[in-house]
């Protein structure tokens, strides 16, 4: 059972979007965060009303490939640029003990509330591994935790009764379910149903929110969070009140943008995501760590064109 410290915050996440946010880049060899141009981006989302909170180092703040030092900073910038709004931030480590160091740094650093992010032994599909892991860390560090499931190793993901008895553990105040399988996410909001009260279900499935939320999720914890985030919660909110004839409204005007950002590779969405941002004067530049590669000029002229008709477009 969800400790009671917890939720409060639990209660606030529900019923808008918390954007997983991009981080600036300045251009190679330095690739140096840009703290000016994360700052902007952190106000310019939480000035939204339906922005819950905003998530620092999770898959598309590239996190698994910064050092320990620029994953603080990023933390501190969120912190100090979103006001009033929750600050939570993704925690790798290939072990318990280094995700819990790890989410003793972004506690410190003035996080609210950690994401665990998936780690290569979930791969191995044994339950019991995945509990222990959010047991060590919730209780090694005592802060808020969120639940994610998202696919591994060309696999599904854990097995749903792993995360069902994630979802009751007394840290864990949300579940990100992630796995961009509609099957499985309608299979895991049936099975988590009925432990629904101490913890908020979110969805990170990007390329279908509108049924996601009809499904069941409260909230979408998204990195497409980053674009057109008025939109993101108009949606949201007409789905949870039911007028599904705006929420469909909202789609069909995001569906250019929505294929484009997650177009084959699917991986290129941060890449496309940047050059967005840029596009959109937020960002000084598009920059993405190495290896990763920039989107090819078809791709630019493409994205700024669905820009400018989103009435989106400041770039000159």
């Amino acid at each position: 059972m969800l400790k009671e410290e917890f939720r409060d915050l639990k209660e606030h996440i529900s019923g808008g979007i918390i954007p997983a946010t991009a981080n600036p880049w300045t251009p190679g060899p330095e690739y140096d965060l840009v703290t000016e141009d994360l700052h902007d981006l952190v106000e310019y989302l939480t000035d939204v009303d339906g922005v819950k909170a905003v998530i620092a180092n999770a898959h598309t703040g590239e996190t698994k490939m910064q050092d320990d030092e620029t994953y603080v900073e990023v933390i501190e910038e969120h912190v100090a640029a979103a006001g009033d709004t929750p600050v939570f931030a993704g925690v790798y480590g290939e072990s318990s003990i280094e995700a819990a160091k790890l989410a003793q740094k972004a506690k410190d650093a003035g996080a609210d509330a950690a994401m665990l992010l998936p780690l290569d032994v979930y791969s191995h599909q044994i339950p019991q591994e995945a509990i222990n892991h959010f047991k060590y860390v919730g209780e090694t560090v005592d802060m808020p935790l969120i639940n994610f499931q998202f696919p591994t190793w060309g696999s599904a993901g854990l097995p749903i009764s792993a995360h069902v008895e994630i979802c009751k553990l007394p840290h864990v105040i949300a579940f990100k379910e992630a796995s961009f399988d509609p099957v499985r996410y309608d299979r895991t909001v049936r099975a988590v149903d009925h432990v629904r009260d101490d913890f908020t279900l979110m969805t990170g499935n990007d390329t279908f929110l509108k049924h996601a939320y009809h499904m069941g999720a409260e909230t979408g914890l998204i990195g497409y969070g980053n674009l057109v985030p008025d939109l993101h919660v108009e949606k949201i909110r007409a789905v949870h009140e039911n007028d599904m004839e705006r929420a469909q409204e909202i789609r069909e005007q995001m569906l250019p943008l929505t294929n484009h950002i997650f177009g084959e590779p699917e991986g290129r969405y941060r890449a496309r995501t940047k050059a967005a941002l840029k596009m959109q004067g937020i960002f000084q530049y598009d920059t993405i760590l190495p290896p990763q590669q920039q989107i090819s000029h078809e791709e630019r002229e493409e994205l700024r064109q669905i820009l400018d008709d989103l009435g989106r477009l400041e770039e000159p």
